[in-house]
């Protein structure tokens, strides 16, 4: 996440003399990534970098404690000023006034609540100084009211929305407010105007009359939004549940910078802060009082605990041993009370580093804040460990490459598919891994099959390119009733055309890899998506063949596709890890082809390897070509310790001959 800070409101919470070049340099060598500076209306703007972990870095004060913390680090003094935390909270605001709320929260959705009814609000123009504030950082001015809110979550980094409390509807007579979590396909139309129907157990508050007036954490709604002609509001600061807002946020694909902030966890502790701070601007802004007492609902304060590192784990993970005073002004200026032992390191934790866990998170803190840079390098004093490959990994980049250089260009899908590909492919859905909040109705099932990814590329791509070669090494998802799914790895070699000959060469040319015989079969794969007259199951290994055409139709698509699909896993534990050396003869070969006429119906297969076991001087039987019921046979010779002649290869050309008429019925061709 990005945020935007003017360097004169940087400078409201951290005294400092250092330049925006040096606070650029050295917060994004220890801290949150300052990516670039951009000048605005003569005044230098930093555009930050905030990582998901440090919700309390995403606001101009958050990033003011980190440069406080750095800069000394470099030699620059540097002081925290208007810390949120240390704003007064003792002020007694519990006196009743004459506007009510009735409020009832879920702890579980909702752990802290507060609110407040302000009465002669005049809603205006923002002063100048405001209204500059906000625009500097992306923020559009509005009205003096909303861009109060506004200022808050981005000064402090805690999101504030107002409500006009008149339109507010009474349960009871009294204005109601009940959060709770939404119903399936309840409605709500937000600020912006967009309608959106709620998938349920959405965050939301509604009034006494049943309607939702917020769909907390993203948008407030329209019909409590406040207006010019608005005197009494409620100002309202909270905290969510994250795993609430996040998945609302995604699945109704309204993101907002609220959402960004609730998601990642915002500080229950700088809720009260935050909102004295609230009251102080609104009064001074909008000429407004309260009118009402504090609600604020609070269950299960916060409490901090304790964060332990052995001292000796620190030292090895650094590579170099920091002295006791460096460790503890380090960890002290983040705001951790610190106590270090000659055995230990224990921190507790502030409310607004929950980030902190583990004891590895403390050694971060401490090795970045001294600087990466600064830690020596230093080589290892035992032997390296020794790390053993996985095999099958090795042969997934060698089996890739060979493919590359084949001509095969190498794809990557989704790992899930839609709903519509599994009913076309008739996949059992029940036997399938469906997402729970798929992104797009494109990614709903965990795939079963690679085919349905390997076809839809191929739909997609013929309109650029009359002729495809691809492959996909990938993750397939087998069901495992009450468990995770099994993970096969899968590969499909794909190509456009009718090239059942081609496609089972390449499986021959991945077999030899491997050192694996390629299964002697005629046997018809029992699949829906492979034409029997064009296909071959290769035993526990896989298939290839020709997809029907009543499927490649039904996909969109125009031209055969010939597909070779083997489970990688069988190939890679089949696979011999010793191979054998043959050298080259020096003695050169003696090659011939052979045409035969064959009966309808009679393999080729079988008929090469009955050539090939005719005599030992028969080294290869290749297919060379195919013409209606003829077959040419490329039949090399070879003999490694003399050259071959014509009387050597007479003879067992007649022994082939005579084979061939006996046992397949075939005859050369020309011959009577």
């Amino acid at each position: 996440m990005n945020i935007l800070i003017p360097d004169s409101w940087l400078r409201e919470y951290v005294k400092t003399k250092a330049t925006p070049k040096q606070i650029k340099e050295y917060l994004s060598l220890c801290g949150p990534s300052v990516e670039r500076i951009h000048e605005v209306k003569g005044e230098a703007v930093y555009d930050v970098e905030i990582t998901t972990n440090r919700p309390d870095a995403m606001s101009i004060a958050g990033v003011a404690r980190e440069a406080a913390a750095i800069l000394p680090r470099f030699g620059i003094k540097a002081k925290l000023v208007g810390d949120p935390y240390t704003i007064n909270t003792t002020k007694n605001y519990s006196k009743e006034g004459p506007k009510k709320l009735s409020i009832t929260t879920d702890a579980k959705l909702n752990p802290r609540w507060t609110s407040i009814v302000f009465e002669g609000v005049n809603v205006a123009p923002s002063p100048k100084w405001l209204a500059e504030k906000l625009e500097k950082t992306s923020v559009r001015s509005i009205n003096n009211v909303v861009d109060i809110t506004n200022y808050l979550m981005r000064a402090y980094g805690q999101p504030a929305h107002v409500f006009d409390y008149d339109t507010i509807e009474p349960k009871n007579g009294i204005p109601t407010m009940i959060l709770r979590a939404s119903k399936k396909g309840e409605t709500i139309t937000t600020l912006d105007g967009k309608t959106h129907t709620l998938p349920g157990d959405d965050i939301v508050i509604e009034d006494g009359s049943g309607r939702l007036i917020d769909l907390c954490g993203i948008m407030g709604a329209k019909n409590s939004a406040v207006k010019e002609t608005t005197t009494n509001v409620v100002l309202f600061l909270q905290t969510y549940d994250p795993i609430h807002i996040r998945k609302t946020s995604m699945v109704l694909a309204h993101r907002t910078e609220a959402a960004g902030l609730f998601e990642k966890g915002t500080d229950s502790e700088l809720v009260m802060p935050t909102m004295i701070k609230g009251i102080e601007l609104m009064e001074q802004l909008t000429g407004a009082k309260p009118a009402s007492k504090m609600y604020d609902l609070y269950p299960k304060p916060y409490k901090s605990y304790e964060v332990r590192c052995l001292r000796k784990k620190i030292d090895a993970y650094l590579g170099t041993k920091l002295s006791d005073k460096i460790i503890k002004e380090i960890l002290i200026s983040l705001g951790f009370a610190t106590n270090i032992t000659k055995t230990e390191v224990s921190v507790l934790v502030p409310s607004f580093r929950r980030d902190i866990a583990i004891d590895v998170d403390i050694i971060e803190e401490i090795a970045r804040m001294y600087g990466y840079h600064t830690i020596a390098t230093k080589l290892p004093d035992t032997e390296p460990p020794v790390v053993t490959p996985d095999p099958v990994l090795i042969c997934e980049e060698e089996i890739k490459i060979r493919l590359r250089d084949w001509g095969f260009t190498e794809t990557y899908t989704y790992s899930m598919i839609s709903e519509k590909l599994m009913e076309t492919f008739g996949l059992d859905k029940t036997k399938a891994y469906k997402i729970t909040n798929p992104l797009s109705e494109e990614w709903v099932y965990m795939r079963p099959n690679l085919l349905p990814s390997i076809l839809t590329t191929i739909e997609q791509n013929l309109h650029t390119q009359d002729a495809l070669a691809l492959f996909e090494l990938s993750m397939i998802y087998r069901h495992r009733h009450n468990d995770l799914p099994e993970e096969i790895p899968m590969l499909v070699v794909a190509g456009t055309g009718r090239a059942f000959f081609a496609a089972k060469g390449v499986a021959q040319a991945i077999f030899d890899i491997f050192g694996i015989a390629l299964p002697k079969t005629d046997k018809a794969p029992q699949s829906p998506y492979y034409d029997p007259s064009r296909s071959l199951e290769l035993g526990i290994y896989g298939t290839v063949g020709e997809i029907r055409e009543n499927l490649l139709n039904e996909l969109g698509i125009k031209k055969p596709v010939t597909i070779l699909e083997l489970d990688f896993s069988q190939l890679a534990s089949h696979a011999k890890k010793e191979k054998s050396y043959q050298p080259i003869s020096k003695y050169p070969p003696v090659v011939e082809d052979i045409t035969l006429i064959i009966p309808d119906g009679t393999h080729v297969g079988p008929i090469m390897d009955a050539i090939k076991t005719i005599h030992p001087l028969i080294d290869k039987v290749t297919l060379l070509d195919t013409y209606e019921d003829t077959r040419t046979f490329h039949i090399t010779y070879l003999d490694p310790k003399r050259n071959l002649t014509n009387e050597d290869i007479v003879p067992i050309r007649e022994k082939i001959v005579t084979l061939m008429e006996e046992k397949f019925g075939a005859m050369i061709k020309g011959s009577a």
